[in-house]
């Protein structure tokens, strides 16, 4: 009877508790083993086999194709793709009856291997030697992309670069240099100079959100070449004198390899001393009666010619037609301004000629180097440069204008011209239709974000609530136990519960103990479930800002708003800041003791994908 109401008041008060009075210090394993995935594992279980010859060491594991020799104590176990996560094996030490007298276990964490990012250089055709050889002169448009198989999102991964081992140098002579995202874009004309120095280094640094990093070098070696003289501006086909007035052509040239220019020309007459001074003029002034006598020769050609001092077979020519017009003035654009157009609009911009010899209507009117959307019409007495609805994929994904230089020139009758650059640029445009859908698409994707973020900060938020109750509990167990032994003396010898004490007292010191270790991540759980409301925080301000703006449908001119096109190019940033943050605490989250044995539960049903924050793919 005594034996029984023992027994009863210890299961009484703590049911979920079993006294084990095995010795666990005879028997030594890893706590803990970390590996990579692909690689081997390796440990020894000891006991100290020379004062223990009868003892036998067994094994039993969830990884089935370990393998285990009790006679040395080796434990083995080749890791592959499928194994990652956490696996636990127990060991026992049994006597000869075959009762377990030490037991010792062993967690065995398997990590998945991160790969270094990937830098690729477009056109790959030039990336074939040690040495990216460039001409100089020539004009290169290169692309170096990074990329990481670590996440299927470019987003993931940064790209950043250091040109000549100078962290303060953001590009070159001749050269532009741009990061968007994980590329690099850059436009580079190597000059006479880089070619004397021969050789610049470009490094390249990619990391991805598992912080992964590679670092990539390109050498480029520029070769310097004999390039022949360029005009500094247009020059037309066909030019008009007039009598008495000077004819000027400004046939100027430079050369990329500052060698000395000679400018001559090849003109049949002497009359009116046609002359090309060295700085690439031509000039030529007749008076009325010198182009009475030479009327028969026009419309004359001549060739206007520029080459290199030391090197004649290094020139730029032209041959021009002159036509002579004793009381015709050429045509002359007095008024034509660059264009800046926004995508889904169109241009209608007034162009202003004068001529003092014909009417608008017998002037012609050409464009050239113009996009095909780019025309001229005649309105009245009125010209305009003109263009349909601008279509929303002229301008590239990384939202940089696009700019055109065109050059307008006017002809009349007589084939006098004048002519004139201006240049057209086409900004990124506002796509309603795809704003829209992008707006319906983050509202919906942020509400589904919302719903599960708030499912796991509830579960979190109830698991302390959890540990708060048994908390108190064991707190209480430990005050009844204590002041039931402190009474002990007041009970008379050989009653049940003067016997009571000593087990009593022995519960109070188990109790004690799983009071001061049982919650020791009590302070991480509370911490994770504050930076996800901090997180949920977020997300609800920034959709507030969304919320404001009330849009119908994709026809809806509050599209248009600048403001809110910047808002939802934030709020898409902020979605992918939030996205990293959350598999971060979702990393966290996982290393908790609780859920790390819902983890091995669900690895053992084939489940362990349930356990993951499916709601953060929604981003």
């Amino acid at each position: 009877m005594m034996l029984n109401l023992r027994v009863l008041i210890i299961f009484l008060l703590f049911p979920s508790f079993v006294i084990n009075a095995q010795d666990d210090d005879l028997l030594q394993s890893p706590e803990l083993v970390e590996t990579m995935v692909g690689e081997g594992v390796i440990f020894l279980v000891k006991y100290n086999k020379e004062d223990n010859p009868n003892l036998k060491l067994t094994w039993k594991s969830d990884i089935l194709d370990a393998n285990f020799d009790d006679q040395e104590g080796e434990f083995f176990w080749e890791t592959s793709n499928n194994d990652i996560g956490l696996h636990s094996s127990y060991f026992y030490l049994k006597d000869s009856a075959d009762q377990i007298i030490s037991t010792s276990k062993t967690l065995i964490k398997v990590n998945a291997r991160a790969s270094v990012p990937i830098i690729e250089m477009e056109p790959d055709s030039l990336d074939s030697r040690a040495f990216i050889k460039l001409l100089q002169g020539e004009e290169y448009n290169l692309e170096f992309i990074a990329s990481t198989r670590n996440s299927r999102n470019t987003d993931d991964v940064v790209l950043t670069y250091i040109w000549n081992n100078d962290t303060d140098l953001t590009t070159i002579e001749q050269a532009e240099t741009r990061v968007i995202g994980n590329r690099l874009l850059l436009e580079w004309i190597p000059s006479q100079s880089q070619a004397s120095k021969k050789y610049f280094d470009l490094d390249l640094i990619a990391i991805d959100n598992t912080n992964a990093v590679n670092r990539r070098k390109f050498r480029f070696q520029i070769i310097g070449q004999e390039l022949p003289p360029q005009l500094r501006n247009n020059v037309n086909d066909t030019y008009i004198i007039t009598a008495d007035q000077e004819l000027d052509i400004d046939f100027s040239v430079y050369d990329p390899n500052n060698d000395p220019i000679v400018y001559s020309v090849d003109i049949p007459v002497t009359v009116g001393t046609p002359t090309i001074n060295e700085k690439g003029i031509f000039t030529w002034k007749l008076s009325s009666m010198e182009m009475s006598n030479i009327s028969s020769i026009f419309p004359l050609k001549i060739k206007l010619k520029a080459e290199e001092a030391e090197d004649s077979q290094h020139y730029v020519e032209k041959e021009i037609t002159i036509l002579k017009s004793e009381k015709n003035d050429p045509p002359l654009i007095t008024k034509l301004s660059n264009l800046s157009v926004r995508e889904g609009y169109d241009i209608k911009r007034r162009v202003f000629v004068r001529d003092n010899n014909h009417p608008i209507s017998e002037l012609k009117y050409s464009l050239e180097n113009e996009p095909d959307w780019l025309y001229v019409q005649q309105e009245g007495d009125r010209l305009f440069l003109m263009s349909d609805t601008l279509d929303f994929d002229i301008v590239k994904a990384d939202g940089i204008p696009v700019q055109y230089d065109v050059l307008f020139t006017v002809t009349d009758p007589e084939g006098a011209t004048d002519s004139k650059f201006f240049n057209v640029t086409v900004n990124e445009g506002v796509n309603t239709d795809k704003l829209y859908n992008q707006l319906i698409d983050y509202q919906k994707s942020t509400d589904a974000l919302l719903v599960g973020l708030r499912k796991q900060i509830r579960e979190l938020d109830l698991r302390v609530q959890r540990n708060q109750r048994l908390k108190k509990g064991l707190l209480f167990t430990t005050f009844f136990l204590g002041s039931f032994s402190a009474t002990g003396a007041f009970f008379e010898d050989h009653t049940i519960a003067n016997e009571a004490i000593p087990y009593a007292g022995a519960l109070l010191a188990i109790t004690s103990s799983i009071n001061a270790l049982a919650f020791n991540q009590e302070n991480k759980v509370i911490n994770l479930k504050g930076r996800l409301e901090d997180v949920e925080k977020s997300i609800v301000r920034n959709k507030s800002y969304l919320d404001t703006y009330s849009i119908e449908d994709e026809t809806d001119d509050e599209l248009r708003n600048n403001e809110l096109v910047n808002r939802v190019q934030s709020y898409r940033q902020a979605l992918i800041e939030q996205r990293i943050e959350l598999r971060r605490l979702e990393d966290q989250y996982r290393e908790l003791n609780y859920v790390q044995r819902k983890v091995r539960k669900f690895n053992r049903k084939g489940k362990a994908e349930n356990l993951r924050w499916n709601f953060i793919d929604k981003i």
